[in-house]
């Protein structure tokens, strides 16, 4: 298997696109192998579609299409259905999906139903229907995302509205990606301490509402620019909303997140004093713990740390570990994020640092990547130790928040790194 097969690609991004709509469903014509994957994905990024708890019962969607999964069923061609064809199996299940209510239904047609013609747009529409006759296969995760998404607001059309001041949508930011949802909460509680609320995050979490009312912010601000670029470029073509892109790539690490604040405050006018001051706090924290393990000769600088990510997590994450630590980069993957990545070589490049481009056969001391790709490492021994920083991560039981970017996701990632260069030399 080769090594981007690790990696998820445009019709997992597809699907995630689709099933970021809380109140909405998806479908996927086509066999069982297209959905058991995408179903457990789906699932596990967002268990709390409804609120409160969710206690999952295997029984519970036990029938055809959903084979004990809740989420994306599908209407399992087999060998006389690609034959046949499957409109009546794709009938049955759109009905039944309708009967659950929710506010939108996605049909996606898998590669197979795609090649033999099915036609999933005759299937009737009481209930507003995105329906995708095709992914760009060849494409990356971040395509197929973006593709959904701006199928959705092509079928639900946000109304316009004057903005509603002081008010951001937060675009570029999936269900796929790592504690999205501690994400969007950590973000949304430094925006207030600028006095800036958040209208709603595109693409996940929101529901069919928040799009009719999405163009209603005042402002758009990109959070991983590779997945929202041409959903921002729609928004400013269709409804004038102007977007904040970031000059240093996501917003994680200290640096990187004072421009994502200062960048968006100046544009809406705001003061961002108060988060700014939020950043500095964690800095004189982190420096502190920083201190403690120097005393003990345990020192970060020289240390060296591969990234395979998207390119502009590993543009920012690449820069704040340089600077702010002092550790060498020896390798950057990005399979997303081309712009990105030819400007972590470039940067890098200009300070005399080589960069393969192979992160999973380099040796290094820690890896950072998704949780598939950092168990590949160390299992090879090319790694010592890992941060996860994508999603799918390790099947851990997280009681606290853990965003994998913003204020929060800086801490999260400097534990991670410290952590794994002191239990290297047995420090407690």
């Amino acid at each position: 298997m080769s090594l981007d097969n690790e990696r998820p690609e445009s019709l997992l991004g597809l699907i995630a696109g689709l099933e970021g709509v809380a109140d909405g469903y998806t479908i996927i014509h086509g066999p069982t192998g297209c959905k058991y994957y995408p179903s457990s994905v789906s699932e596990s990024c967002y268990r709390t579609r409804k609120g409160g708890t969710v206690s999952r019962n295997l029984f519970e969607m036990g029938s055809r299409y959903f084979f004990s999964q809740p989420r994306v069923p599908c209407t399992y061609l087999d060998m006389g259905k690609f034959v046949t064809g499957g409109k009546d199996r794709l009938e049955d299940l759109y009905a039944k999906v309708e009967k659950m209510g929710p506010s939108v239904i996605g049909i996606v047609n898998s590669p197979g139903a795609s090649l033999i013609g099915e036609d999933i747009g005759s299937v009737g529409h009481r209930i507003p229907t995105v329906c995708i006759d095709h992914a760009d296969y060849s494409g990356t995760c971040s395509d197929g995302f973006q593709d959904a998404v701006l199928a959705l607001v092509d079928r639900i059309r946000p109304k316009r509205k004057a903005p509603r001041k002081g008010t951001v949508n937060l675009v570029g930011i999936s269900i796929l990606h790592l504690n999205w949802n501690d994400t969007v909460e950590d973000l949304r509680n430094l925006l207030a301490l600028c006095g800036i609320g958040i209208n709603c995050v595109i693409g996940a979490g929101w529901t069919a509402e928040d799009i009719r009312r999405s163009a209603e912010a005042e402002a758009n601000i990109l959070v991983y620019p590779e997945y929202g670029d041409r959903v921002a470029n729609f928004y400013e073509r269709e409804y004038g909303i102007q977007t904040v892109r970031p000059r240093e790539g996501a917003p994680i690490g200290f640096d990187a997140l004072e421009d994502w604040v200062i960048s968006l405050c100046q544009i809406m006018k705001r003061d961002p004093t108060a988060a700014l001051e939020e950043i500095k706090v964690c800095r004189r924290r982190a420096a502190g713990c920083i201190r403690t393990m120097e005393s003990c000769h345990l020192l970060p600088k020289g240390r060296t740390f591969s990234l395979y990510c998207d390119g502009s997590t590993a543009y920012a994450v690449s820069r704040f570990l340089y600077r702010y630590l002092g550790m060498i980069p020896v390798a950057v993957t990005c399979p997303n994020g081309e712009r990105w990545k030819d400007e972590t070589f470039s940067f890098f490049g200009s300070k005399g640092i080589p960069l393969s481009d192979d992160a999973l056969h380099t040796e290094t001391d820690v890896i950072i990547a998704g949780g598939a790709i950092c168990s590949s490492a160390i299992s090879k021994g090319t790694a010592l130790g890992h941060v996860d920083i994508e999603g799918p991560g390790d099947k851990t039981v997280n009681v606290r928040a853990e965003p994998a970017i913003g204020l929060g996701g800086t801490m999260r990632l400097l534990d991670g790194v410290l952590n794994t260069i002191a239990d290297r030399q047995r420090f407690r």
